[in-house]
Formats: C-alpha cells, structure tokens, sequence
C-alpha cells in the first residue's frame, strides 16, 4: 500500500536540503506520494508581496529560488513560474488574489523536488493543485481529487504541492495556514494510504515544548482524539482539519518525525501515560491526555475530553504530572 510523505517546509531552506529529501524519497522501497511545502518563509514573502506589490520583494522571492535552482541545476524548470509570478504583480486585488499569490511557493518547491529526482533518474510525476476545493479563499473545503488512480499506483514518485488547490474554475486556493499536513491526510486517505508521515525538522510531538521545558520528551504514541485536542491547545501546529481526513479513513495512522528518527505514531490506539502533553495557554498550562479531566478535582477546567486547563506554569505541571510517566514511554 502506498504510502504519503509529507516534506515541511522548516527543512527546504537551502539547495542541501532539496538534496537531503531527495535522498529520503529515494530510500523508500516503493515510490512514494510527497507532499511539499514552501521553502521556510516564503509563503509570508507572498502574503506580503500580493498586498504590496513591491518589485523588490518579488526579486528577493527570485533569487532565493534561482540561487536554490541553479546550485541543482533545474533552473530552466522554475524560471516559467517566476515569471508568472512577475505577471501576477499587474494582476488586479480580488478575492481570489491572495490564494493565487500564496500558491507559488508551493508551486515553486514541488517543481524544484521535482526536477531533482528527475535528474537523479528516479521516477517522478509532478502534481500541481490536484484537490478540488470549494471557493472559500483562504480556508477552502477539499471537495474531490483529481489523478486519484494515477497517485494510488506506486510506479514512480508523486510529487504533490500541499496547501493549495483549485475551484471549479480553475483559481488557485488555500485551505488555511499549516495546511501541508492537511493535504497529506487528505490525499492519504483517498487513495487508501494506511500511513502518513509528516517530516518535519522537530523529532515528534514532544511532552512539552523544548524551548520552556528542557527535559521534554518525544511521545511514541498518542491517539488521533489526543492529537486533535493537543493541536487545538496549540500543542503543535497542525491544520485544524488535519485529523479528520485521518477519523474518517478508520485505518490510517500518522507519523510525526524528523528524517532521522521515528517520531510519534498517532493512531485509533490508546496508550500510557494517561498525562501526555502541556503546552502553555495563557498564563497557565493546558494538559492533554486520557485521563487529563481527572485533573478537574485539582481546580482545572475542562477544555474537551481530554485537555484541562491549569493556572500552573507548564514547567511545573510537566515536573509533577508529565515526567513521572517518561519511564513509560522510554
């Protein structure tokens, strides 16, 4: 069964990275589906572009991508898209505009990925904005995938940019920030894929965030409800939506992780330590675990089945509620 892979992002920065997650790609032992995002920063470079409309900020988008694609070698296959995207500065604002600015980041990176596997004499497929989306720019709802049995056959690697899609008329839209991720599930789940890996530059989803608390862990396992009321808490940056493609498949399980390590296995499965996850919510700390509303009787207030909120800073309550636990997950 085929599986889908999704590239963040935080780790295409630099002409070595595109490199590295070929190298990846390549590893796998059938081709997978792989969804990309924009290199770190530029999906704000757009957002800011379209209201400006600054030709000095376009040449910055220029060169980072030229720099990127010369050093590869592809130049000639992103020089198209750039110049589209010179076009796109004369083009009227509407409600469509923002969506169709924002899309070329990810428009830019797929096709870099693309072209480097290509030159590598991997087999690779390209696919620019296959979901159909409704025309809610901005936070537009998948309405049907376009290729399904091509991207369900593993004869070569998909090359699939994330976050975008496209109306019935053909406009480019955006299904909300962070939606990478979004697109993966949503694509896993129809093609039938049983996993799907989100690669990020963070090892998993950690017990608390490394930066407040510094002996947090990496959790192994977590299930999808856990994972759902984690994101909402701010926990990690998932899509909002990320899970439902993922409730409704019933089969499919995600993976959180880095290149080199396997991260957190997010499934229907449920699994100690019944207190997993703090982050920070307001000047207090949000809790996430199984059996987190028990915390209820310690003054919390439920936020959901599983996420209680605590006026304790989140070193604490991972001191005394999460480290207890680690020797469980170890």
């Amino acid at each position: 069964m085929r599986q889908v892979v999704k590239i963040g992002g935080s780790l295409l920065r630099s002409a070595g990275d595109f490199a590295r997650a070929a190298d990846y790609i390549a590893k796998f032992p059938e081709p997978p589906v792989v969804v990309v995002s924009a290199m770190k920063g530029i999906t704000d470079m757009l957002l800011e572009l379209e209201k400006t409309r600054s030709y000095l900020l376009y040449e910055e988008v220029l060169h980072r991508h030229i720099a990127v694609a010369r050093s590869l070698g592809v130049e000639d296959r992103v020089s198209p898209l750039l110049k589209e995207l010179e076009h796109a500065l004369t083009l009227p604002k509407a409600e469509w505009s923002t969506d169709h600015f924002a899309s070329f980041g990810e428009r830019l990176s797929a096709t870099i990925l693309h072209a480097v596997l290509e030159k590598r004499g991997i087999p690779a497929r390209l696919y620019i904005a296959p979901i159909e989306t409704d025309s809610r720019f901005g936070n537009a709802e998948p309405l049907r995938l376009h290729h399904r049995d091509e991207l369900s056959r593993g004869d070569a690697v998909a090359v699939v940019t994330g976050f975008i899609g496209r109306d019935g008329e053909g406009r480019y839209t955006t299904v909300g920030r962070g939606g990478s991720d979004y697109t993966a599930t949503y694509i896993g789940k129809e093609i039938g894929a049983r996993k799907v890996s989100l690669v990020t530059d963070a090892p998993g989803v950690m017990t608390a965030d490394p930066k407040e608390v510094e002996d947090a862990e990496v959790l192994p396992l977590m299930s999808i409800q856990e994972a759902i009321e984690a994101a909402r808490a701010g926990a990690k940056n998932f899509h909002p939506r990320t899970f439902i493609p993922v409730v409704e498949a019933g089969n499919m399980a995600v993976e959180v992780r880095s290149y080199s390590n396997p991260g957190t296995l997010i499934t229907n499965l449920y699994s100690p330590p019944p207190y997993k996850v703090v982050t920070r919510c307001g000047q207090g700390s949000c809790v996430v675990g199984l059996a987190a509303r028990e915390l209820v009787k310690l003054g919390g207030v439920a936020l959901g089945d599983y996420t209680v909120k605590l006026e304790i800073p989140p070193r604490q309550v991972h001191e005394f509620l999460v480290k207890p636990y680690i020797k469980y997950i170890k």
